[in-house]
């Protein structure tokens, strides 16, 4: 078998329509996961970085 028709043949291999709806669905689901434990974690990450930056801001500096 020659290296084209073994690519084409795995190339045909993904369009199956149910493969196809499994991959798209997958893909889906990765990026709406990451976007909603993103989405999630907002005013935990506001949250924190107003407590360092007033941590910060009253802190006690050395005098040089």
């Amino acid at each position: 078998m020659s290296a084209t028709i073994a690519w084409v043949q795995g190339f045909l291999f993904l369009l199956h329509p149910k493969r196809l709806l499994a991959l798209v669905g997958g893909i889906l689901g990765g990026v709406l996961y990451v976007w909603f434990a993103a989405v999630r974690a907002v005013p935990g990450v506001k949250r924190r970085k107003a407590a360092f930056r007033e941590r910060r801001r009253t802190r006690e500096r050395r005098e040089p």
